[in-house]
């Protein structure tokens, strides 16, 4: 595709997800188009109008000419080598019915040469309220079908399951919603009492032929077009009055089928294009191979500050739950103190082993001993705008040796390449895939012993957890929370009183000194937003998922192993059979002569024996 884009990360984001957001235009700017758009004489009739529907063309030509003198400075920082197709002032008025449809763009240029765009601009803050537009990303790689307005939408019999996918862009005013016209969107009633005004822009690249559509039965017309057609609407609303007749050619309208639409709104497998984080590429690649990595880190001099600063402060396990988090104290003057204190001593000894990253929290990480303090399997939050591009990676250093007593952590291998979908907070709130078969997972937990100073670097989509601290020490860690320093810092979370819709949040470094996940999880359950970040956008929360069968498949195919210590232990620990059933339910026989066992059964042995690791989750979590 012809880039018109100066910038060429803006370039391949665009042409990823078939749209990007961007400051643009200042409050002054903005100020003077809304002094345009409020002069002009709107027919208040529509519940959309755009000043192109204006019979008047002089009059648009002038309103276009003002705007353009206002915009084209800025868009020549964007742009390179594109064509100005005019631009349009679009409001939407109060009232239910000003609901704009799932819809995409006309098709104007050669797709498969070129992209045609939209540099669609909000004059006033974006809203729910207020009807903010939504979009579908990628639908301009999904829904690739020749667009007039003489044509119908393939999928327009099918709009509740296009609706149900948009995610909604909650723009300030003066940003901009850069789009392919290929990209499926779409926006909400109105529901505010002002009229919602924005400003859009047509680009195409320089030197590229204009085309307009026309469908005549079975047939479709092709006309080339001048380059001010944007402004012209009621000369194109139907065949057009304007233009160079080129052609006629047999047409068959494409209508899809439910299950088409499903099929073509599932999720893109990402392609691995992540910009590295650690300066060895040896480190980088087996980060991305397996999901984590082992490397030395912290000498005796800084465990011993770190565990000497972790006395002085006196965290407590204020929920109770055995495991906790620094970053949980209520106290978040104390919470901040710690960021720095733990990154100032452990950073110098793991920058060394990273590229250009950027710190966005630190924190103490403690197992107290209680032998029914299982972490079940999960995986940490997602932090960055982007995990095709960018990772968010927790550096988890033990300041003991650590085994499987004292509850080391464990992995699952390349589990990272499990699951595409968010992972939102609060936790248990936001439903996890790995809820419903945690049974059937734990065993295949991978332990790593670490020697005190060690550091495990992992990938927050990494699946991870760990068995109870049976000894009578603290197991003591400390947790960064790392990702390039490029990357854009974000917090997903699940919107009050929905399980299926995440709003995210602009966060930084000062977000995980003042929220965590029992406040959020407090919040929610309150039915309570977070109001003191901007919130960027709404998008669906679609957790994938496996069968039982599948899980275990999966898990083997990725090099983890049956843990058979692990299960051994935890059933001696919970007076249990490896078969599931307890001790003294046994009866005495005599002892077998010993037979090679591949697998111990895990699973129900019937409708009323549940398996070991079921019986003792039972037993911890209820």
């Amino acid at each position: 595709m012809k880039q018109v884009f100066k910038d060429l990360s803006a370039h391949q984001k665009f042409n990823q997800n078939g749209f990007l957001v961007t400051s643009f235009l200042d409050a002054i700017t903005v100020e003077a188009l809304l002094e345009i758009a409020n002069n002009f004489e709107v027919d208040t009739n529509h519940a959309f109008y755009s000043t192109s529907y204006h019979q008047d063309l002089n009059l648009k030509k002038q309103v276009d000419e003002k705007v353009k003198g206002l915009v084209e400075e800025k868009i020549n920082t964007l742009f390179k080598d594109y064509q100005y197709l005019g631009s349009a002032f679009l409001y939407k008025q109060p009232g239910d019915n000003s609901i704009m449809p799932p819809h995409q763009d006309w098709t104007v240029v050669d797709e498969t040469q070129a992209s045609s765009i939209t540099i669609w601009i909000p004059l006033t803050d974006l809203t729910q309220e207020n009807g903010a537009i939504q979009c579908i990303p990628k639908s301009h790689k999904k829904f690739d079908f020749l667009r007039a307005p003489s044509v119908p939408f393939a999928y327009q019999n099918h709009n509740d399951l296009i609706i149900d996918k948009m995610e909604t862009q909650f723009l300030k005013q003066g940003e901009a919603f850069i789009f392919n016209h290929r990209l499926v969107h779409a926006s909400p009633p109105n529901l505010s009492n002002k009229s919602r005004i924005a400003l859009a822009i047509g680009l195409i690249p320089q030197n590229e032929p204009l085309f307009m559509y026309y469908r005549n039965n079975g047939s479709i017309k092709k006309y080339k077009m001048p380059s001010d057609m944007f402004i012209r609407y009621p000369e194109v609303a139907k065949e057009p009055t304007i233009g160079e007749f080129i052609s006629e050619e047999k047409f068959e309208e494409k209508i899809m089928t439910e299950n088409e639409v499903k099929e073509a709104l599932k999720p893109e497998s990402n392609s691995n294009k992540l910009k590295p984080l650690f300066s060895d590429a040896q480190n980088q690649k087996k980060f991305e191979e397996e999901g984590f990595i082992v490397l030395p880190a912290l000498n005796q001099d800084a465990i011993e500050q770190l565990k000497t600063y972790y006395k002085e402060v006196g965290i407590k396990d204020e929920m109770g739950y055995g495991f906790h988090v620094g970053m949980d104290q209520k106290d978040k003057t104390l919470v901040g103190q710690m960021v720095d204190k733990i990154s100032g001593i452990a950073l110098p000894f793991v920058k060394d082993y990273l590229l250009d990253f950027q710190l966005f929290t630190a924190s103490f990480v403690i197992k107290e001993p209680n032998p029914k303090g299982i972490v079940p399997p999960h995986q940490d939050w997602t932090f960055v705008e982007d995990e095709t591009q960018h990772t968010s990676v927790t550096c988890w250093i033990p300041l003991q040796d650590v085994n499987m007593d004292n509850g080391c952590i464990g992995v699952f291998k390349k589990s990272h390449k499990f699951f595409d979908h968010l992972r939102p907070s609060p936790s248990p709130q936001a439903p996890s895939p790995l809820f419903e078969h945690m049974f059937t997972i734990f065993p295949y937990l991978q332990l790593l012993e670490m020697k005190a100073g060690e550091a495990l670097f992992f990938n927050n989509k990494t699946i991870h957890g760990s068995p109870p601290n049976t000894t009578d020490e603290v197991r003591l860690g400390v947790g960064l929370g790392l990702t390039q320093k490029e990357a854009e810092v974000r917090h997903y979370y699940l919107k009050p009183g929905t399980k299926n819709r995440v709003l995210k949040y602009k966060a930084d470094a000062d977000f995980y000194k003042k929220y965590d996940n029992p406040s959020l999880a407090a919040m929610y359950e309150q039915d309570k937003k977070i109001e003191d970040y901007e919130v960027l956008g709404e998008m669906p929360y679609e957790p994938q998922s496996f069968t039982k069968d599948e899980w275990k498949v999966k898990l083997k195919e990725a090099g983890n192993d049956f843990n058979i210590p692990l299960v051994e232990k935890l059933a001696d620990l919970f007076d249990y059979n490896v078969d599931g059933t307890k001790k003294e339910e046994s009866e005495p026989t005599p002892a077998p002569t010993p037979e090679p066992v591949e697998e111990p059964k895990m699973e129900e042995t019937n409708n009323e024996q549940p398996g070991l690791i079921k019986r003792i989750m039972q037993k911890i979590f209820g």
